[in-house]
């Protein structure tokens, strides 16, 4: 069963004529949104997501409406109290307007993470945004049949769309697990670089300034130079997986910094961290240390986390 819902759930990745919509759709909301609205809307402050801590509160809320609903169904049903129906109805209500607001700033936050995207993840992301455009309508309509006292109507249309919103938020966890929206692209290598310091460059072979690709292992790394400094971190951008060293070397907020080619993420080059989004996960560190005049690196481990078997014929604690 599982199969043929992956399949189902990955047709709107082959649906090209969405392009040209989601281009401008893309390039306005670049237009539109200021540097430290995006940054608060992509979640850069909180290292995690904005948009999946947000949905909390529609889904929470709407979930727990159509339960109330669902409540006051069999106690109509079962001809109890009518003034208890009355209060579950109301509670639901309460509950539907709540989600409606906390709809809001939960669709800002999506569509600023839409708009830094690869073409077939925001193929992924129209339908999810438009499935739940839908649920919200549903709702907004189902709040209005409630303050007109249709209570079995309300009732309907919030169960619709509730239906809406679980389709927008399964094709949602299909964004984020199957197609990597929002993961952390370099969480591997802590893991997967060998462990020890390797040579990896001459000092006077690194132009001041500009960023330098070079490997340790199967690791790429980004080299920048400051004089007789060197900064390294991991090449591969923890938003969607672009070359640093194929970015540029700028000053931002005091500090040294490199800014990713593909969507603008910044970071600082002393410790990775984020200083500008989309990106909300720091790139991992590399320690450098200069011998004579060769460059050697080594990748900073994480607390109780070895790195990789070092390279052959390489002695990690030299």
């Amino acid at each position: 069963m599982a199969q043929p819902l992956v399949k189902l759930l990955d047709r709107p990745v082959a649906w090209t004529a969405l392009d040209p919509v989601a281009a401008k759709i893309a390039a306005l909301w670049k237009k539109v949104l200021p540097t430290p609205l995006k940054d608060v809307l992509h979640g850069t402050f909180l290292g995690h997501p904005l948009h999946s801590v947000l949905v909390q509160v529609p889904i929470g809320t709407w979930t727990s409406a159509v339960v109330l609903d669902a409540m006051a169904t069999v106690q109509q049903a079962r001809g109890g109290d009518q003034r208890a129906r009355h209060a579950v109805d109301y509670a639901s209500g309460v509950l539907v307007a709540t989600g409606l607001l906390g709809a809001v700033p939960a669709a800002l936050a999506g569509w600023a993470d839409y708009a830094d995207e690869h073409e077939e993840q925001q193929r992924i992301a129209l339908v999810h945004a438009a499935s739940n455009a839908v649920g919200i309508a549903l709702f907004a309509a189902s709040l209005l049949a409630r303050r007109r006292s249709h209570a079995a109507r309300a009732r309907g249309l919030a169960l619709a769309g509730m239906t809406a919103n679980g389709l927008g938020a399964t094709l949602g966890g299909h964004l984020s697990y199957r197609w990597a929206s929002g993961a952390n692209h370099t969480e591997h290598v802590p893991h997967t670089t060998p462990a020890g310091w390797y040579p990896v460059a001459e000092l006077a072979d690194l132009t001041d300034g500009a960023p330098h690709q070079v490997h340790v292992g199967d690791t790429a790394v980004v080299l920048v130079r400051r004089g007789h400094e060197v900064r390294a971190l991991a090449d591969t951008c923890s938003h969607l997986a672009a070359s640093l060293s194929e970015g540029e070397v700028v000053h931002e907020k005091g500090r040294d910094c490199i800014t990713c080619p593909w969507h603008a993420s910044m970071f600082d080059l002393t410790d990775g961290t984020v200083v500008h989004g989309p990106a909300v996960t720091p790139q991992p560190v590399f320690d450098v240390r200069i011998r004579e005049t060769t460059v050697q690196v080594r990748v900073r481990e994480l607390p109780g986390v070895p790195a990789a078997d070092p390279i052959t014929g390489v002695d990690p604690t030299a």
